[in-house]
């Protein structure tokens, strides 16, 4: 073979890898069975994925010279399921804990908790944590009785939004608990949505939150919007919109989290 037709060869060699690679290409939930992804890959499906997206909000402070225990804002930059105390003011430890934070945060994280893709990472994670792979026979049984019951649930009438929400700042962390705590759908419905591609404002339907200790609470959304999916293949973008409420030195403000609809395809269909 001619030194030509050897690199015509290897050319073609290389084209047809690249060709193969292409077809079986994708993110890892569509390639491999869900019992097969790792802790980092779960972790990713649950904080950054089509069908997973955050939201934070955070604030420069310093300490002013004249009132060493106080911090005041110098501006900011805008960022499972269920079916209270209020803090005396002033707090016994003032604005300290802000003073002591560099930069302050607030972050909202979400995730549409109907999808089969967000549960299976959660069945997942849960294996690794209790090291599935280590228990004896009854133990794995009663295990995997308690993951198909999740994995199992339908959701043909809604689609549920779970939101986690934190603070690295104790007291505004308490003020956030107290406000979601206190909401109910009744006081959420005029204020939260879905954006649909076109613009359309979907309404909430539900809201639960976590009780106790719990920061999380989750949104109700029908399935069906004037009899259509709410998501369609040839979708781009869905928002999810609700307010922040006034927290201390922080004014109200939108929270708008934004998810990539054309992504959330597993086999040629729309999941969520």
């Amino acid at each position: 073979m001619t030194r030509m037709k050897k690199r015509r060869a290897l050319l073609l060699l290389a084209l047809a890898l690249w060709s193969l690679a292409a077809i079986q290409g994708g993110e890892f939930w569509q390639k491999k069975a869900y019992q097969k992804w790792s802790e980092q890959e779960c972790r990713k499906l649950l904080a950054n994925s089509p069908w997973a997206q955050s939201h934070t909000l955070s604030q420069t402070l310093i300490q002013p010279l004249q009132s060493p225990g106080v911090s005041r804002p110098l501006g900011s930059n805008p960022i499972e399921n269920s079916e209270s105390a209020r803090l005396p003011e002033p707090l016994e430890r003032g604005d300290t804990g802000r003073a002591r934070q560099a930069r302050p945060m607030l972050q909202y994280q979400s995730q549409f908790r109907s999808a089969l893709p967000i549960r299976q990472a959660i069945v997942r994670l849960s294996q690794i944590n209790a090291k599935y792979d280590d228990m004896k026979p009854e133990q794995k049984q009663a295990f995997d009785q308690n993951a198909e019951a999740f994995l199992s649930k339908r959701f043909p009438e809604t689609l549920v939004l779970y939101v986690s929400y934190s603070s690295n700042v104790q007291v505004d962390d308490r003020e956030l608990a107290r406000h979601w705590q206190s909401q109910t759908t009744e006081t959420l419905k005029n204020f939260v949505f879905l954006i649909l591609p076109g613009g359309e404002k979907i309404p909430l339907s539900g809201y639960a939150v976590a009780p106790g200790a719990s920061r999380e609470f989750q949104f109700v959304f029908p399935r069906k919007y004037e009899g259509r999916p709410l998501i369609r293949a040839q979708d781009k973008t869905l928002q999810l919109e609700f307010p922040h409420p006034k927290i201390r030195d922080q004014k109200e403000s939108r929270v708008l989290i934004a998810f990539k609809a054309e992504k959330m395809l597993i086999d040629g269909e729309v999941v969520y």
